[in-house]
């Protein structure tokens, strides 16, 4: 992860003010772009895509109010922040260290105000040439930097492109994926994400991430109608070489999605591999291998006049192995062996209100006997038998996009001597 100096924050901090006062209009930059209202983009509420907005990231972010001529070269670069601010509740949650009695958090509620400020600078370089960059400040981590560029060639009924980033936090993903499962960080329905989504529990849509993927994004593929999204790539887990030597350790991985609209509903239908690397000898260079790969299955739709989504997404295998020097010194480099599933969905009672509900269930087989001696390092903590989400969103425009969240889970471990146990967390997001 890179950390932002004091005088990177100072810049942060000018960047921010010029923004807020250079856009009269105060709206997001992709707004501000294509001149549209951000529910042409966004579904329900305001991180997750519809099919337009689909649309606008695959073309490379390059549509632009401002140009009308397809072969202008012209840039449309805007900035944007994000305020979000989080109140979270949490009772008797085992943590990492695998101690069950010793590590229980349990909290009478943390208000962090805000939790992350984000400033976005972005958008058309050329026709066929987009970027995105991300300096964001976080009250319980590290501040970080992220950034994309993806470069869009517009064929028939769709685009074909080339997508090069660097993530603090987003995964393996994060250069070009356009669905809500989950599988890049911003795009899944619920706050507590490690408790409602399949992706995010197992740790396959979040982390850090440098890599580069090409894409192949195009309507009517095989009857009129329908949409396929396939992207093929390499990352390495990381974004310098403090711990891990990233060229020489890059992953290939695959994503593909196949959308088919069915009366009023479209149906998505995804799948991705992840799987490379190598094992070391414990005197050799730290190294990662990975196996990992799942399904994801999306509706969207209306029930009556009333929009609604479902994601299902399940984790066959998440097998992360780290040998050489190093490993498992760390948090940042422990093994994993997991599978999850998660189905959860949102409906939308007034265009602006939605309630939603998730529930997953996780496995963790990782062995975590000491080197056969059959005395464990920490206990399995992180099974669970369920865990049940529930939540509200209400998004509105006050001068600003605003998006106000409630979340409950209630949580119960497979282990016996390990207690149910709660998250409450209210978020209040505000774009500039």
């Amino acid at each position: 992860m890179i950390k932002i100096n004091r005088h990177s924050l100072v810049a942060v901090g000018i960047l921010g003010f010029i923004s807020l006062t250079s856009e009269v209009k105060a709206l997001p930059l992709f707004a501000t772009q294509t001149g549209m209202d951000c529910t042409a983009c966004h579904i329900q509420h305001i991180e997750r895509l519809n099919k337009f907005g689909r649309k606008f990231l695959a073309s490379g972010m390059t549509m632009s109010q401002k140009f009308t001529d397809a072969n202008s070269s012209g840039s449309d670069i805007n900035p944007s922040v994000m305020f979000k601010s989080i109140y979270e509740k949490t009772d008797n949650k085992p943590g990492k260290s695998g101690k069950v009695k010793d590590t229980i958090v349990t909290n009478d509620g943390i208000l962090s105000v805000p939790r992350t400020a984000a400033l976005y600078v972005g958008g058309r370089l050329t026709n066929k040439l987009g970027a995105l960059v991300n300096l964001s400040y976080k009250a319980q981590r590290d501040n970080a930097i992220s950034g994309k560029m993806v470069y869009a060639e517009e064929i028939q009924d769709g685009y074909m492109g080339l997508a090069a980033y660097s993530t603090a936090d987003f995964g393996p993903f994060s250069g070009m994926e356009i669905y809500n499962s989950g599988l890049y960080k911003p795009f899944r329905t619920f706050d507590i994400r490690r408790l409602s989504n399949a992706l995010q529990a197992t740790g396959i849509g979040s982390g850090a991430a440098t890599g580069l993927q090409v894409y192949y994004d195009i309507d009517s593929a095989l009857i009129g109608g329908d949409h396929l999204f396939a992207t093929v790539g390499m990352y390495a887990q990381g974004q310098d070489n403090n711990q891990l030597e990233l060229t020489s350790n890059l992953i290939p991985f695959t994503r593909i999605a196949y959308e088919y609209p069915l009366g009023a509903y479209n149906l998505i239908l995804g799948g991705f591999v992840m799987n490379g690397g190598d094992t070391v000898d414990a005197t050799s260079s730290l190294s990662i291998e990975r196996k990992t790969y799942g399904m994801d299955f999306m509706v969207e739709g209306y029930i009556g006049d009333k929009s609604a989504t479902l994601t299902m997404s399940k984790v066959f295998k998440n097998e992360v192995t780290y040998t050489g020097m190093g490993a498992g010194s760390t948090s940042d480099v422990d093994n994993l062996d997991n599978e999850a599933f998660s189905v959860g969905g949102e409906v939308n009672l007034t265009p602006d209100f939605g309630v939603k509900l998730s529930y997953l269930t996780m496995n963790d087989r990782y062995d975590y006997a000491d080197g056969g001696k059959g005395e464990l390092k920490k206990v399995n903590v992180q099974d669970l038998d369920h865990a049940i989400t529930v939540g509200m969103d209400y998004s509105f425009k006050y001068y600003l996009p605003m998006k106000l969240s409630v979340e409950h889970s209630w949580a119960k471990p497979s282990r016996s001597d390990i207690e149910d146990y709660r998250d409450f967390l209210i978020s209040f997001n505000m774009l500039f």
